[in-house]
C-alpha cells in the first residue's frame, strides 16, 4: 500500500512548482486543457476521470480526464477548470491548483496542457449528459499497483506503439490519458 501522507502532498506540490513543465510550440494544433482532479478524503486519495459518450464520434466511450479545447483569449488553467465545471460539476472554486505536468501532442491534432488540482471530498458530480456517460474515482493505490500499468503495443498509420493501460475494476485507462497519468504518477512516486 502506498502511503502518500501530508509529507507526500507537499513534496509534490514543490516538485510541480520547481520543475518547469515543458511546454511545446506547435501552432499547426488545436489547444486544449484538461484537469488532473486529485480527490482527497481523509488520508485517502483517489483521482477522479470521466468516461466519455459513447455517442461521440471522437474516443467515445474511452476514460478521459476533464477537459477540452481552449477558447479564444482564455488562459490554459482557465480552459482546463471551465471544462472540469462543465463537464462533471467540479466548481473552480473547489479546485486548488498545484502544479502543471508537460505538454502533450495527440494524435489527433492537438496540443494539451494538463493542470493538477486538488479537489475536496464534498463536491457532488453534476456530468453533461452529451459528453460524459459517468465519473468515477480510482484510488491512488490502485493505481500505483505493481500491475500497473501493463504496457502493450498498438498499431497506428502502419507501426505498432508503445501504451500505458492502467486497469481498475471494469476501467481501461490509456492512450492519452494513459500518457499524462504515467507522467503524473511518476511525479507522485518521487515524492513518496
Amino acid at each position: 500500500m502506498t502511503r502518500f501522507g501530508p509529507e507526500s502532498l507537499e513534496r509534490l506540490r514543490r516538485l510541480l512548482r520547481e520543475r518547469p513543465a515543458i511546454e511545446i510550440v506547435a501552432p499547426q494544433h488545436r489547444r486544449a486543457a484538461v484537469l488532473v482532479p486529485l480527490i482527497r478524503e481523509a488520508d485517502n486519495w483517489s483521482i477522479l476521470f470521466s468516461r466519455r459518450a459513447d455517442t461521440l464520434s471522437a474516443h467515445g466511450g474511452q476514460v478521459a480526464f476533464p477537459g477540452g479545447v481552449v477558447e479564444d483569449q482564455e488562459a490554459l488553467q482557465g480552459a482546463a477548470l471551465r471544462e472540469a465545471e462543465e463537464e462533471v460539476g467540479i466548481p473552480r472554486g473547489e479546485v486548488e491548483l498545484i502544479g502543471r505536468l508537460d505538454d502533450v501532442i495527440t494524435n489527433s491534432g492537438f496540443l494539451v496542457a494538463p493542470f493538477v488540482g486538488i479537489v475536496g471530498p464534498a463536491v457532488s458530480y453534476v456530468i453533461q449528459e452529451s459528453e460524459v456517460a459517468e465519473v468515477f474515482e480510482v484510488p491512488l493505490d490502485a493505481l500505483m499497483a505493481i500491475d500497473n500499468p501493463e504496457v502493450r503495443y498498438v498499431p497506428f498509420r502502419g507501426k505498432d506503439y508503445p501504451a500505458y493501460f492502467y486497469h481498475y475494476r471494469q476501467y481501461e485507462i490509456w492512450g492519452l490519458t494513459g500518457r499524462m497519468l504515467k507522467a503524473f504518477l511518476d511525479l507522485v512516486w518521487v515524492s513518496l
